[in-house]
Protein backbone atom coordinates (compact mmCIF):
# COMPACT_ATOMS: atom_id res chain seq x y z
CA UNK A 1 0.00 0.00 0.00
CA UNK A 2 0.83 3.50 -0.72
CA UNK A 3 2.65 4.82 2.28
CA UNK A 4 1.10 8.02 2.42
CA UNK A 5 -2.49 6.18 2.03
CA UNK A 6 -1.01 3.98 4.90
CA UNK A 7 -0.57 7.49 6.99
CA UNK A 8 -4.14 8.79 6.50
CA UNK A 9 -5.42 5.38 7.31
CA UNK A 10 -3.64 5.90 10.63
CA UNK A 11 -4.06 9.78 10.56
CA UNK A 12 -7.99 9.37 10.33
CA UNK A 13 -7.99 6.40 13.32
CA UNK A 14 -6.09 8.90 15.51
CA UNK A 15 -7.83 11.72 14.69
CA UNK A 16 -11.22 9.95 15.68
CA UNK A 17 -9.55 8.83 19.20
CA UNK A 18 -9.21 12.57 19.52
CA UNK A 19 -12.31 13.82 18.67
CA UNK A 20 -14.07 11.28 20.87
CA UNK A 21 -11.98 11.84 23.58
CA UNK A 22 -12.26 15.73 23.36
CA UNK A 23 -16.03 15.37 23.04
CA UNK A 24 -16.00 13.26 26.50
CA UNK A 25 -14.02 15.77 27.95
CA UNK A 26 -15.85 18.74 27.14
CA UNK A 27 -19.17 17.56 27.90
CA UNK A 28 -17.81 16.38 31.86
CA UNK A 29 -18.91 20.09 33.13
CA UNK A 30 -22.10 20.20 32.13
CA UNK A 31 -22.46 16.83 33.44
CA UNK A 32 -21.42 17.48 37.00
CA UNK A 33 -23.35 20.81 36.52
CA UNK A 34 -26.49 18.53 35.86
CA UNK A 35 -25.11 16.29 38.96
CA UNK A 36 -26.25 18.97 41.04
CA UNK A 37 -30.01 19.05 40.18
CA UNK A 38 -30.40 16.50 42.89
CA UNK A 39 -28.98 18.67 45.67
CA UNK A 40 -30.92 21.51 44.49
CA UNK A 41 -33.96 19.63 45.05
CA UNK A 42 -33.09 18.42 48.42
CA UNK A 43 -31.64 21.94 49.31
CA UNK A 44 -34.99 23.58 48.31
CA UNK A 45 -36.52 21.41 50.27
CA UNK A 46 -34.78 21.72 53.35
CA UNK A 47 -34.90 25.58 52.97
CA UNK A 48 -38.88 25.36 52.47
CA UNK A 49 -38.80 23.35 55.43
CA UNK A 50 -36.68 25.34 57.53
CA UNK A 51 -39.10 28.29 56.42
CA UNK A 52 -41.41 27.32 57.52
CA UNK A 53 -40.71 26.39 60.59
CA UNK A 54 -39.11 30.21 61.10
CA UNK A 55 -42.64 31.57 60.33
CA UNK A 56 -44.56 29.42 62.67
CA UNK A 57 -41.95 29.97 65.58
CA UNK A 58 -42.94 33.61 64.35
CA UNK A 59 -46.81 33.17 64.59
CA UNK A 60 -46.63 31.30 67.80
CA UNK A 61 -44.22 33.77 69.10
CA UNK A 62 -46.79 36.35 68.24
CA UNK A 63 -49.61 34.95 69.74
CA UNK A 64 -47.80 34.33 73.02
CA UNK A 65 -47.33 38.06 72.82
CA UNK A 66 -50.98 38.60 72.41
CA UNK A 67 -52.07 36.09 75.54
CA UNK A 68 -50.03 38.28 77.40
CA UNK A 69 -51.38 41.38 76.03
CA UNK A 70 -54.83 40.19 76.76
CA UNK A 71 -53.75 39.32 80.12
CA UNK A 72 -52.83 42.73 80.80
CA UNK A 73 -55.76 44.22 79.31
CA UNK A 74 -57.87 41.96 82.46
CA UNK A 75 -55.35 43.29 85.01
CA UNK A 76 -55.77 46.90 83.85
CA UNK A 77 -59.60 46.07 83.57
CA UNK A 78 -59.91 44.88 86.98
CA UNK A 79 -58.43 48.00 88.77
CA UNK A 80 -60.91 49.99 87.62
CA UNK A 81 -63.55 47.77 89.60
CA UNK A 82 -62.66 49.86 93.14
CA UNK A 83 -63.87 53.34 91.19
CA UNK A 84 -67.18 52.50 89.83
CA UNK A 85 -70.27 53.77 91.48
CA UNK A 86 -72.70 52.00 89.85
CA UNK A 87 -74.03 48.47 89.25
CA UNK A 88 -74.32 49.32 85.67
CA UNK A 89 -70.81 50.43 85.27
CA UNK A 90 -69.48 47.42 87.45
CA UNK A 91 -71.06 44.82 85.34
CA UNK A 92 -70.00 46.58 82.06
CA UNK A 93 -66.07 45.87 83.48
CA UNK A 94 -66.74 41.69 84.16
CA UNK A 95 -68.30 42.00 80.65
CA UNK A 96 -65.55 43.28 79.37
CA UNK A 97 -62.83 40.97 81.68
CA UNK A 98 -65.14 38.46 80.53
CA UNK A 99 -64.80 38.84 76.59
CA UNK A 100 -60.78 39.14 76.66
CA UNK A 101 -60.87 35.59 78.59
CA UNK A 102 -63.25 34.26 76.04
CA UNK A 103 -60.00 35.99 73.62
CA UNK A 104 -57.64 34.80 75.50
CA UNK A 105 -59.18 30.75 75.30
CA UNK A 106 -58.82 31.28 71.26
CA UNK A 107 -55.46 32.51 71.23
CA UNK A 108 -54.27 29.51 73.73
CA UNK A 109 -56.34 27.16 71.36
CA UNK A 110 -54.64 28.52 68.34
CA UNK A 111 -51.40 28.30 69.79
CA UNK A 112 -52.12 24.95 70.93
CA UNK A 113 -52.60 23.99 67.48
CA UNK A 114 -49.77 25.64 66.26
CA UNK A 115 -47.71 24.16 68.60
CA UNK A 116 -48.46 20.33 67.30
CA UNK A 117 -47.92 21.73 63.70
CA UNK A 118 -44.59 22.73 65.04
CA UNK A 119 -43.63 19.61 66.66
CA UNK A 120 -44.46 17.97 63.60
CA UNK A 121 -42.39 19.80 61.41
CA UNK A 122 -39.49 19.92 63.86
CA UNK A 123 -39.62 16.10 63.53
CA UNK A 124 -39.09 16.30 59.88
CA UNK A 125 -36.17 18.46 59.39
CA UNK A 126 -33.67 15.63 61.15
CA UNK A 127 -34.67 13.66 57.92
CA UNK A 128 -35.11 16.50 55.44
CA UNK A 129 -31.21 17.39 56.65
CA UNK A 130 -29.84 14.13 56.66
CA UNK A 131 -31.03 13.50 52.81
CA UNK A 132 -29.69 16.80 52.09
CA UNK A 133 -26.33 15.84 53.38
CA UNK A 134 -26.48 12.29 51.67
CA UNK A 135 -27.29 13.92 48.61
CA UNK A 136 -24.21 16.29 48.47
CA UNK A 137 -21.77 13.27 49.30
CA UNK A 138 -23.10 11.35 46.53
CA UNK A 139 -22.75 14.46 44.29
CA UNK A 140 -19.37 15.28 45.74
CA UNK A 141 -18.42 11.51 44.71
CA UNK A 142 -19.62 11.75 41.32
CA UNK A 143 -17.92 15.58 40.83
CA UNK A 144 -14.56 13.85 42.18
CA UNK A 145 -15.27 11.06 39.88
CA UNK A 146 -15.74 13.48 36.24
CA UNK A 147 -12.54 15.40 37.73
CA UNK A 148 -10.98 12.65 37.58
CA UNK A 149 -12.21 11.56 34.37
CA UNK A 150 -11.28 15.11 32.59
CA UNK A 151 -7.56 14.44 34.03
CA UNK A 152 -6.89 11.35 32.75
CA UNK A 153 -8.85 12.29 28.87
CA UNK A 154 -6.74 15.09 29.38
CA UNK A 155 -3.60 12.46 29.99
CA UNK A 156 -4.59 10.60 27.37
CA UNK A 157 -4.74 13.49 24.98
CA UNK A 158 -1.37 14.64 25.76
CA UNK A 159 -0.06 11.38 24.43
CA UNK A 160 -2.39 10.82 21.35
CA UNK A 161 -1.48 14.68 20.12
CA UNK A 162 2.17 14.57 19.62
CA UNK A 163 1.41 10.77 17.38
CA UNK A 164 -1.41 12.84 15.30
CA UNK A 165 1.68 15.62 14.37
CA UNK A 166 3.93 12.51 13.90
CA UNK A 167 2.10 10.98 11.21
CA UNK A 168 0.52 14.49 9.85
CA UNK A 169 4.37 15.53 9.03
CA UNK A 170 4.75 12.52 6.86
CA UNK A 171 1.99 13.36 4.85
CA UNK A 172 2.67 15.53 1.29
CA UNK A 173 1.64 18.90 2.62
CA UNK A 174 -1.50 19.51 0.04
CA UNK A 175 -2.50 15.82 0.73
CA UNK A 176 -2.79 16.98 4.41
CA UNK A 177 -4.55 19.82 3.37
CA UNK A 178 -7.30 18.20 1.42
CA UNK A 179 -7.67 15.49 4.52
CA UNK A 180 -7.96 18.28 6.82
CA UNK A 181 -10.78 19.78 5.17
CA UNK A 182 -12.32 16.66 4.41
CA UNK A 183 -12.42 15.37 8.00
CA UNK A 184 -14.17 18.70 8.84
CA UNK A 185 -16.78 18.38 6.10
CA UNK A 186 -17.32 14.69 6.38
CA UNK A 187 -17.63 14.12 9.94
CA UNK A 188 -14.41 12.38 10.45
CA UNK A 189 -15.08 9.86 7.24
CA UNK A 190 -12.24 10.65 5.18
CA UNK A 191 -10.90 7.87 4.10
CA UNK A 192 -12.95 4.51 3.25
CA UNK A 193 -12.73 1.14 1.97
CA UNK A 194 -13.83 -0.10 -0.98
CA UNK A 195 -16.32 -2.78 -1.44
CA UNK A 196 -16.67 -4.46 -4.81
CA UNK A 197 -17.35 -0.99 -6.88
CA UNK A 198 -19.11 1.15 -3.80
CA UNK A 199 -17.19 3.78 -2.04
CA UNK A 200 -18.24 2.96 1.62
CA UNK A 201 -18.70 6.88 2.26
CA UNK A 202 -21.26 7.98 -0.19
CA UNK A 203 -22.55 4.33 -1.54
CA UNK A 204 -21.82 5.51 -5.00
CA UNK A 205 -20.50 3.40 -7.51
CA UNK A 206 -17.01 4.16 -8.90
CA UNK A 207 -15.38 3.31 -12.43
CA UNK A 208 -13.84 0.21 -13.41
CA UNK A 209 -10.28 1.21 -13.61
CA UNK A 210 -10.12 3.29 -10.13
CA UNK A 211 -11.55 0.12 -8.72
CA UNK A 212 -8.26 -1.79 -10.02
CA UNK A 213 -6.39 1.48 -8.98
CA UNK A 214 -7.28 1.61 -5.41
CA UNK A 215 -7.09 -2.40 -5.44
CA UNK A 216 -3.91 -1.70 -6.22
CA UNK A 217 -2.89 0.87 -3.75
CA UNK A 218 -0.07 2.29 -5.67
CA UNK A 219 -1.69 5.39 -5.62
CA UNK A 220 -3.64 8.05 -3.63
CA UNK A 221 -7.17 7.65 -5.34
CA UNK A 222 -10.46 9.46 -4.26
CA UNK A 223 -14.73 9.20 -5.13
CA UNK A 224 -15.35 11.32 -7.85
CA UNK A 225 -18.87 11.83 -5.89
CA UNK A 226 -17.84 12.53 -2.37
CA UNK A 227 -13.96 13.10 -2.61
CA UNK A 228 -13.42 11.21 -0.20
CA UNK A 229 -10.14 9.02 -0.22
CA UNK A 230 -10.14 5.58 -1.39
CA UNK A 231 -8.51 2.32 -0.18
CA UNK A 232 -8.82 -1.42 -0.78
CA UNK A 233 -8.75 -4.02 1.94
CA UNK A 234 -9.45 -7.90 2.02
CA UNK A 235 -11.62 -8.26 4.00
CA UNK A 236 -14.43 -11.57 4.74
CA UNK A 237 -18.04 -11.06 3.42
CA UNK A 238 -18.90 -10.81 6.74
CA UNK A 239 -16.77 -7.94 7.98
CA UNK A 240 -17.93 -5.86 4.77
CA UNK A 241 -19.54 -2.81 6.14
CA UNK A 242 -23.05 -3.04 5.35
Amino acid sequence: MNPQLKSLIQLQKIDNEIVELERGKAAIPQQIESGKAGIKEKQAQLKKAQDTLTELQKKRKDLENDVIIENDHIAKTKTKLGLVKTNKEYSAILSEVDTVKEKILILEDQELELMEVLERKEKELPSLKSNCKEQEEIFNTYKLKKEAEAERTEKELEIIRPRRSQIGSSLDAKLLGQYNKLFKARDGLVVVLVHEDICQGCHQKILPQQVIDVKMGETVNSCEQCLRILYWEETNESAVPK
